[in-house]
């Protein structure tokens, strides 16, 4: 049964047949077991009330018995929520039906996440198509090396309904609030649907937002008072003829790389680009290579003769772990002052010069002073030989204010303009849209507010039964996302079935704990790439998201480590010691039952599987 406003309705995914769940303990005994259920001093043994506490009746269960069904809120139905409904529903399907319920609250209309609100002309992913799919859906008939966005959507919908993963997801619910209650050992949520907001509590809640979901408007003077079209490019207006007009392109990411040639080709168009410093726009090295094929397109089409040999699983598993194990051979890159790095940022500066045209004016202001890989390196194709069109203008001097007519640079230069495209990109502060208040009254926006910091990107102190996916130091700038998630996802499914079988109320990592992890990172990320470059070797540092859009400061974004080892880390075995644990008893040691299991108790199970 699900409990909304703190009553009991039919759920149709309730699965309680054949299991005993005892009732859910009082609050008062909840509150007892979390607050003082620690290691007494040496002496408490002899001090006949902490005896008198600890001495609880029998447990008259088999042992690992549930005491309750553990209700589970997911927020997001993009990659990450839905690797989390595959798990629940088919992975590990017949024991997640014995010990919980769980919803997916997604605000948009439809699955997707990123790709669903991302519709900006030319919008395509930068990672290889074959490795970004579900691990349990790989994909043979994707039409090239790099997808577009619509292209990955399409198969976003087609495996979500192939699996029936929207089952347990509630569209147009926006979770507007998140408070823990101590006594209950639950997250009190306010969901609001259709101008409506009901109440949900929840033993275990998951962010599945992602790190690329909340965007704003610059911080711009004078943006909201321009007199033309105005476009973010998280919120495209495709109603709008962008052709015959003066077009400026804000921002030099990931977007505005790909917005800006798609500009270009319109008729009568005059794009300006304005950017804050540049950034390495590197092709892969002839992809088509890696299925036999001699084409020199950065980003060839998959022919029908390349597909019809990708149906078959084994040939499509073994170019998949081609890609993957290129890819993390690569981390090499991101070696400091490395020799393979210097060899690569002299390989990219030769490949931009060359899209260039050699020009020298371009190569200045274009190709990048900083080694390869201080910022995420975007394949881009076609946006530098942009430069070399005569409708396709650039300007390196920071926007100083926009007024109705166009924008102002510090140079002194105006540039009038009829439409302002904002490639911005999005809030990576990871501090939620929502109120989320923890433990004691703290505040997840006020702990966040200067720097995030988080458990392995998982979880965070004072914010019991919270994991997330992606949060802070998360395996954003290397490898494949896709797989990450996936990792995290078995990381959160070891806590949840720990937490129904050894009788547990609440789960948070000790600060202590998070304050080592964090500054060890900082001395890791010391060698790497991504905090900027040495000041003996070149003249100036980069302005990344990993750093929060700083140029000097703690990397707040990527793991501190390769792709391997934070699979190694994450897929490796619990670390409960790292964790404060709060049990639904006096004594820890419930969950033992009656003496027996219920294995031993089944009639027909082998009693001695554990004889070689």
């Amino acid at each position: 049964m699900a409990q909304v406003n703190g009553t009991h309705q039919p759920n149709d995914d309730d699965h309680t047949a054949g299991v005993a769940v005892e009732t859910v303990l009082e609050s008062n005994e909840i509150n007892q077991a979390n607050g003082t259920n620690h290691i007494p001093p040496s002496t408490a043994h002899q001090n006949p009330s902490y005896i008198d506490r600890i001495t609880i009746p029998l447990h008259n269960v088999p042992a690992f018995t549930p005491t309750r069904r553990l209700r589970i809120a997911i927020i997001g139905a993009g990659y990450a929520g839905m690797t989390m409904a595959h798990k629940l529903q088919h992975k590990y399907a017949i024991e997640s039906s014995r010990l919980l319920d769980f919803v997916i609250y997604e605000a948009r209309s439809t699955v997707g996440g990123t790709w669903d609100a991302n519709t900006y002309p030319g919008v395509r992913c930068d990672v290889p198509s074959a490795i970004y799919c579900f691990p349990f859906e790989p994909n043979p008939e994707w039409s090239h090396f790099f997808s577009t966005g619509p292209e990955i959507q399409e198969y976003f919908v087609n495996a979500v309904k192939k699996w029936n993963l929207d089952k347990h997801v509630r569209f147009n619910h926006r979770v507007k609030d998140a408070c823990w209650i101590e006594d209950q050992a639950q997250w009190r949520l306010q969901v609001q649907n259709e101008g409506r907001t009901f109440e949900d509590h929840v033993d275990i809640l998951i962010s599945a937002r992602g790190f690329l979901s909340t965007w704003r408007w610059p911080s711009i003077q004078g943006l909201h008072d321009f007199k033309g079209k105005k476009v973010h490019s998280a919120e495209w207006d495709h109603s709008y003829d962008y052709s015959h007009r003066r077009i400026a392109v804000i921002g030099n990411g990931s977007s505005g790389i790909q917005i800006l040639p798609e500009m270009a080709k319109l008729e009568g168009t005059e794009v300006t680009s304005f950017q804050r410093g540049p950034t390495w726009v590197v092709s892969r090295h002839q992809p088509a290579k890696l299925m036999g094929r001699d084409d020199p397109d950065p980003n060839p089409p998959y022919t029908e003769e390349d597909k019809a040999r990708l149906r078959n699983p084994e040939e499509l598993r073994a170019y998949r772990k081609t890609i993957s194990s290129g890819i993390n051979k690569g981390f090499k890159l991101f070696a400091k002052g490395s020799q393979y790095n210097a060899e690569m940022t002299e390989f990219a500066r030769n490949q931009m010069a060359t899209s260039l045209g050699h020009d020298p004016e371009l190569c200045e202001k274009l190709i990048p002073k900083y080694e390869l890989g201080c910022r995420r390196v975007t394949p881009g194709n076609g946006y530098l030989e942009a430069f070399t069109q005569p409708n396709v203008h650039l300007t390196n001097s920071e926007v100083a204010q926009v007024t109705a007519e166009g924008i102002q640079t510090v140079d002194g230069n105006f540039h009038p303009c009829d439409v302002v495209v904002c490639a911005t990109g999005f809030d990576i502060s990871q501090i939620p849209t929502f109120p989320l208040i923890g433990r004691d009254g703290v505040k997840l926006s006020k702990k966040w507010e200067h720097e995030p910091e988080s458990y392995m990107s998982l979880a965070c102190p004072d914010m019991p039964n919270l994991f997330f996916f992606t949060g802070p130091n998360a395996t954003v700038g290397h490898g494949s996302l896709i797989f990450s998630l996936d990792w995290s996802a078995e990381w959160m499914i070891k806590w949840i079935k720990k937490m129904a079988y050894e009788d547990i109320a609440s789960v948070a990592p000790k600060q202590d704990v998070v304050d080592e992890f964090v500054r060890y990172g900082d001395q890791i990320h010391k060698t790497l790439t991504w905090t900027g470059t040495r000041s003996n070797q070149l003249s100036c540092g980069c302005r990344s998201w990993y750093k929060a859009n700083r140029v000097n400061g703690r990397v707040t974004a990527t793991f501190a480590g390769s792709a391997i080892l934070y699979e190694k880390l994450v897929n490796g075995a619990l670390r409960p010691e790292d964790f404060d644990i709060g049990y639904r008893s006096a004594n820890r040691w419930r969950f033992l039952g009656n003496g027996f299991t219920e294995y031993e108790l089944t009639e027909g199970n082998d009693l001695s599987y554990y004889i070689p």
